[in-house]
């Protein structure tokens, strides 16, 4: 029987997997550091990425954030420079993140399994808790329609 690894076991076992996951978290840090020398909503809309050449990159969702960074790049800079990221210059580019569509509700439970589920309730669960979240469940798939017959 294979004995199983954890992620972290098998991440130390190669050293350069171990190299390149150390830079991954020291990136990680960085793009931390540097957020937290921002306004919290241009923090939250771009990623410092790397530095290399004297040069920070950072990608920026969209135009407006973009400006934005290049008026403050100039205070922030020395800033992390002295927590040991040091940059003379940023490079912005706007490389924006789109969240995924949002997908319709498709769970339905039928009419006829929600009476079965009421009358389960009623004549067996005695656990109060158990029993008002299973009445929500009924009472809201009721009122969104859900419940037709299935």
């Amino acid at each position: 029987m294979m004995k199983s690894r954890t992620p972290y076991q098998i991440v130390n076992a190669d050293s350069s997997l171990a190299r390149l996951t150390e830079e991954a978290r020291a990136l990680m840090r960085m793009d931390r550091q540097f957020r937290k020398l921002l306004p919290e909503t241009v923090a939250a809309a771009c990623q410092a990425v790397r530095i290399e050449g004297g040069e920070l990159l950072i990608f920026a969702d969209n135009g407006l954030i973009a400006a934005r960074l290049r008026m403050l790049a100039p205070g922030v800079l020395p800033r992390l420079a002295a927590l040991g990221y040091p940059a003379e210059r940023a490079r912005i580019r706007v490389k924006p993140r789109f969240a995924p569509p949002k997908r319709d509700k498709q769970f339905n439970i039928g009419a006829r399994a929600l009476d079965d589920i009421e009358r389960a309730t009623a004549e067996s669960v005695r656990h109060p808790q158990v029993a008002a979240a299973l009445a929500r469940l009924v009472a809201h798939h009721r009122r969104s329609g859900s419940g037709e017959d299935n």
